[in-house]
């Protein structure tokens, strides 16, 4: 009988040694300090979800960019030019007609007609730039034909106004003739000129403007001093 019992007891034995181990490996993971020390303030607060960073690749833009600039988004925003520069060429050539009254002396008037050409280039495309004219124009007096010239040059100011139109003023100095030779002196004399006008641009047209003009025509013939108006209206081409 003390055989079998010995048999026994060792069989029980292994199998309590065996559970035991199996019980082991199966542990539990172990609690967070907090359980041990009751310290919940220093317990890590938890993670909230990221939604807004979270991008998939294959996301519609529409989507990710909700926290972007929305102008950027938008394809009719563009943004403004710097001012000044918005519109403008380096070259403008100018042809037109002009209408010119001669106050030639005080008890003289003469009303010529005839043509303005002119070029103008401003540096950079900016509102300051160098100027170049020729006026010529015909008339009567004293039953010959008269004629008017004025080659001049200087200073042109521009600057844009409201749907395309351009407002400009000038000031040029050069030199004049006049015919027929009269009684009451030279045929040469110093010119100058001063004045302003406007440039219109309908829709489409990126080069191409009509100009008004109107200027004041300063001489000096025949020992005395003449101001006379002049009224130019033509094409301008830009580029």
């Amino acid at each position: 009988m003390k055989c079998p019992a010995v048999v026994l007891g060792v069989v029980l034995f292994a199998a309590t040694v065996s559970a035991q181990s199996n019980f082991n490996g199966h542990r539990l993971p172990a609690a967070p300090a907090l359980a041990a020390t009751g310290d919940f303030a220093s317990a890590p607060a938890p993670q909230p979800l990221l939604f807004a960073d979270a991008s998939p690749a294959g996301a519609s833009p529409a989507i990710t960019a909700v926290a972007g600039d929305s102008a950027s988004s938008d394809p009719s925003f563009q943004t403004p030019a710097p001012i000044g520069t918005r519109g403008f060429y380096d070259w403008e050539l100018y042809a037109g007609y002009t209408l010119f009254h001669f106050y030639e002396v005080p008890t003289l008037h003469n009303i010529e007609n005839g043509f303005d050409v002119g070029v103008t280039y401003y540096p950079g495309g900016g509102w300051i730039g160098g100027e170049g004219d020729l006026m010529a124009t015909f008339g009567a007096q004293a039953g010959c034909i008269s004629k008017f010239t004025l080659a001049s040059g200087g200073v042109r100011f521009r600057w844009l106004g409201p749907e395309g139109t351009q407002f400009w003023v000038h000031g040029l100095l050069g030199g004049t003739h006049f015919f027929p030779q009269t009684a009451y002196g030279g045929q040469n004399a110093l010119g100058y000129v001063m004045g302003g006008g406007m440039d219109v641009s309908r829709a489409g047209w990126r080069r191409l403007a009509l100009r008004l003009e109107v200027d004041a025509v300063g001489t000096r013939f025949f020992n005395t001093y003449q101001y006379s108006p002049k009224v130019s209206a033509g094409v301008v081409f830009k580029f």
